[in-house]
């Protein structure tokens, strides 16, 4: 005669169930969290190399809308910065065909507000009414999640940069590009420990 499962060991099975469920879904999640992360390096760097090539096509000077918004070391990527990227064949920008009577594209798709972060882009990609002040799930607003930039304006070879929780950096590069984190809040206090994203490294910074 067969024996039938007691209704403890069923509980016990079905937890054993749930516990392998649980650590598979937290595994699943810091892999997301980590491919994520990497496209955003890729973004933040591909930014910051096509800064650096706009100096160098524009005859090694900075066109004056960079330089403009560059606001002393926290300048964002957006729509209006994106105008120079669409003038120098840069980053892929996604823009109507058609100039604007005052010369500049409209920017559409994940494009719209500029350069952002991966956080962002699912929020742009989802709803074609989205918009700077739109909410994106993981913190902040679309406006948090647009990347910041940084330039070498006197051609010294170093890039001061107003990172927060950093202050001002004095970095040995062109141009500097980061991005916040999933929580659309710079912390370059606890670089090693967070989700922001840089273009540089410790070592590039002058102490």
């Amino acid at each position: 005669m067969k024996k039938g499962f007691t209704l403890l060991e069923m509980l016990v099975v079905l937890g054993i169930i749930a516990i392998l469920a649980g650590a598979s879904m937290i595994g699943y999640s810091k892999v997301v969290r980590t491919a994520q992360k990497t496209k955003n390096r890729e973004i933040v760097s591909n930014a910051a190399t096509s800064l650096t090539q706009i100096l160098t096509r524009n005859n090694g000077t900075w066109p004056d809308l960079l330089l403009e918004k560059a606001n002393g070391g926290k300048g964002r990527l957006d729509k209006d910065i994106c105008q120079v990227f669409i003038t120098f064949d840069m980053m892929g920008l996604s823009h109507e065909k058609t100039r604007n009577s005052d010369g500049t594209y409209d920017l559409i798709g994940k494009d719209k507000c500029g350069i952002v972060d991966v956080d962002a882009e699912k929020v742009l990609k989802r709803s074609r009414s989205a918009s700077e002040g739109s909410k994106v799930p993981s913190g902040g607003t679309v406006q948090d999640h647009i990347l910041y930039f940084a330039i070498d304006a006197d051609g010294d070879g170093f890039t001061e940069a107003e990172v927060e929780g950093g202050g001002k950096l004095t970095i040995r590069a062109t141009a500097v590009v980061w991005a916040a984190g999933p929580d659309g809040k710079v912390d370059y206090g606890t670089m090693a420990h967070n989700d922001d994203v840089y273009s540089w490294t410790p070592a590039q910074v002058k102490k």
